[in-house]
């Protein structure tokens, strides 16, 4: 048989409707293993007959460096592939469906915090609760602007990878030096949450230029990106005195998230090669098993979305009595798939819930608006901040429920009133 070249291969795998398979399941298994990360460091049980809880990595501060392996920086990547094409009118739709999913979990948690208020005189553990629930809506602050300007983030990778790319190496070093070594307030950091997230977007962009011109050699690169990056990062561990967790989990440690830093960026940059480096055999599975891949997508943002929520009802659950074996005991470790199912099924039917109630919105309201680019922008920014707000915040106070809400409603009605040229297009011919 004779050879084919690297377009072919390229062409070959991707969908007919400029979708890849490798793309689609990385951003499902990234959500997934998201979600199941967080079941399993959530170390729920009782003591004396009282519940209680914890953080496995708070328990073992030493297993800190399993939490590299927290895979949002695929999700970011993945995505910057599949909206290399998208604009703030074209993804507006998409990113209304997206934002008023996120809606329904802060506005159900901000309720709850102010009918804790009215009946208790304080939220209590219903804030404590809110804080943790609507976490998940963090990566919105920085999806919903990515996915906005997605044509123009992949127009500058593509042409400009090493400038777009190491400059936002170079500024998170920046960051970090002012904060970490002149002791800088930590709000200096914060316009890194951008560029740390932004290098995995970037570098997704970057591939799919680069795999639609036909001349990408994707387990090369992804050799060297993981290899070159996965040494820089245990360097920055060792030298540089950064904490190997994505995740805010042990006590004292230096942060990654809350701002994110120059360490987030580069274990991003080691995902990214990893996954080129198994994007062949994602692409062989997506075919093989596509309509798994899809009846699975097509749930797993909301339970993304969700699962922290349902988590808190799985504990309730517990605090109520339902029986659980002894923390990190042998029983606890097998019983762990359990856990992960109980949990996810109520996330599922969390899901349905909201998606019916949604569902009925929509029509008992006006039909979207054919309207263009500037309420498209505000819809963007309104969920941006939003998203932003919780992330950092949290909807436990009254005030900040009440923002909260305010501005995720306000996102999705605003970004759930545009419709593309495109989309106006086709239902005039139609």
């Amino acid at each position: 048989m004779g050879s084919v070249n690297p377009e072919e291969r390229i062409r070959r795998r991707m969908e007919p409707d400029d979708h890849r398979n490798a793309i689609d399941v990385a951003r499902l298994m990234a959500l997934f293993l998201v979600v199941i990360g967080h079941l399993t460091l959530a170390v729920v049980d009782r003591d004396d007959g009282s519940v209680r809880g914890a953080n496995l990595l708070t328990l073992h501060p030493g297993w800190a460096f399993a939490a590299a392996a927290a895979p949002m920086p695929i999700f970011f990547a993945a995505a910057g592939w599949a909206n290399a094409r998208a604009s703030v009118v074209t993804a507006a739709a998409r990113l209304g469906s997206l934002v008023g999913a996120a809606a329904a979990v802060v506005v159900v948690w901000s309720a709850g915090v102010i009918a804790a208020r009215a009946l208790a005189g304080q939220p209590g553990v219903v804030a404590d609760g809110a804080r943790v629930a609507t976490q998940p809506v963090w990566f919105l602050a920085a999806y919903v602007p990515f996915a906005a300007h997605g044509r123009l983030l992949a127009s500058v990778a593509a042409r400009r990878p090493g400038a777009v790319i190491g400059g936002s190496f170079v500024m998170l070093a920046l960051l970090d030096l002012a904060r970490f070594g002149f002791d800088a307030p930590d709000w200096l950091g914060w316009p890194g949450f951008f560029l740390a997230w932004g290098v995995p977007w970037l570098a997704g962009g970057w591939w799919r230029d680069r795999a639609e011109r036909g001349d990408f050699r994707e387990r090369r690169w992804g050799a060297v990106l993981a290899t070159g990056a996965t040494v820089a990062a245990v360097g920055l561990v060792h030298m540089g005195g950064y904490s190997p967790a994505l995740i805010d989990a042990v006590d004292g440690a230096r942060s990654n998230t809350t701002p994110p830093t120059l360490y987030t960026a580069t274990v991003g940059l080691a995902q990214v090669g990893v996954l080129l480096l198994g994007a062949s055999l994602l692409d062989a599975a997506g075919r093989r098993w596509r309509r798994i891949w899809d009846r699975a997508g097509e749930a797993a943002v909301g339970v993304y979305l969700w699962h922290m929520t349902a988590l808190a009802v799985c504990a309730g659950a517990i605090a109520a009595g339902l029986p659980v074996p002894e923390r990190l005991t042998a029983t606890w470790w097998w019983t762990r798939p359990i856990w992960w199912a109980a949990v996810v099924t109520v996330a599922l039917g969390l899901v349905a819930a909201t998606a019916a109630v949604r569902a009925r919105t929509r029509r008992t309201t006006q039909p979207p608006r054919r309207i263009g680019g500037n309420r498209a922008l505000a819809g963007v920014v309104l969920a941006t901040t939003g998203a932003a707000l919780v992330g950092v915040r949290g909807p436990r106070t009254v005030e900040l429920a009440l923002a909260c809400s305010a501005l995720f409603v306000s996102a999705w009605l605003t970004l759930r009133g545009t419709r593309s040229r495109h989309t106006r297009q086709r239902e005039t011919h139609e």
